[in-house]
């Protein structure tokens, strides 16, 4: 159990990196459309040559593939918001997954979260609500900022999904089904979005491209792919986290903003949600390896 949480915990550190790769693309002259195609096409490119699927698995390698659509889009939707609204609130926002995990869970699955669940979710929910102030928005922000929540809500689904599938799939193959989709809304978008360049304007944007690929795309996600079925949704989402914490730090300070005490405070509530226990929830159906 403790080795799918560590698993969950590396590959959010790594999924942490987005926002500020994300940010560095777009002041490289790159649009939100184009930032959340290379993500994926990197990953895709590298990946997709050997999807091959048994006519038994045609069924989960289209839920897959759904899951890829509608993930594709909530990226999008995210990384529009980083450019319209505040970027610590884009993040907090985006990691409220935890809370909506645990709700998915209630309403869906019909698993009612234990106290210590529950305090968990209180604790995360106060901490964005530190950095959250209506005052400060203009009225064209609000639509952006609704549509960051649909990023939260896209994964808490598919955390519990693919911590108990329908059907056992290799994780490659998984993630593969699921690039598939990504692509399929996102190269589209992309070409009608008409972008004025769609490359970096130095060469150091093409590092931000492969780290952006493969650092904070491909492992993590093959990281979290493989622990998400040992941990359970629930312990999924409270050790993912720390992503929040990643997001900030590198979204923020290392780009030279700066941290005011609310959002620090907000960090550290963060950080004692993932700290609380856990009694052990009931076993999960375990993902075939590769």
């Amino acid at each position: 159990m403790y080795s799918g949480q560590l698993l969950i915990i590396t590959a959010a550190i790594g999924f942490g990196l987005n926002p500020m790769l994300a940010q560095l693309l777009m002041s490289e002259g790159l649009s939100p459309q184009l930032v959340s195609l290379y993500r994926f096409a990197m990953p895709a490119l590298l990946l997709l040559p050997w999807l091959r699927l048994a006519r038994t698995e045609y069924t989960e390698g289209l839920i897959m593939l759904i899951f890829g659509i509608a993930n594709g889009l909530a990226m999008l939707a995210y990384f529009y918001a980083m450019t319209q609204v505040p970027i610590t609130l884009a993040i907090f926002i985006y990691y409220s997954y935890p809370v909506m995990s645990l709700l998915v869970g209630w309403f869906i699955d019909g698993k009612r979260p234990t106290p210590n669940r529950s305090i968990s979710a209180l604790l995360i929910i106060i901490a964005a609500s530190l950095v959250f102030k209506p005052s400060v928005f203009a009225a064209d922000q609000w639509l952006p900022l609704l549509g960051c929540l649909l990023a939260p809500l896209v994964f808490a689904v598919s955390i519990h999904y693919w911590s108990n599938p329908r059907q056992a799939l290799a994780p490659l193959q998984r993630i593969r089904c699921g690039l598939l989709g990504h692509l399929v809304v996102l190269l589209p978008l992309a070409l009608l979005s008409q972008p004025t360049t769609w490359l970096p304007l130095s060469n150091s944007g093409y590092l931000w491209i492969i780290a952006l690929g493969c650092l904070a795309t491909s492992l993590p996600q093959y990281l979290f792919t493989l622990g998400a079925p040992k941990a359970g949704p629930e312990k999924t989402s409270i050790a993912g986290a720390i992503e929040l914490v990643v997001a900030l730090l590198c979204g923020t300070v290392i780009l030279g903003g700066v941290l005011d005490q609310y959002q620090i405070c907000a960090m550290l509530l963060v950080i004692m949600a993932m700290l609380i226990r856990h009694p052990h929830s009931q076993t999960h159906n375990q993902l075939s390896r590769p």
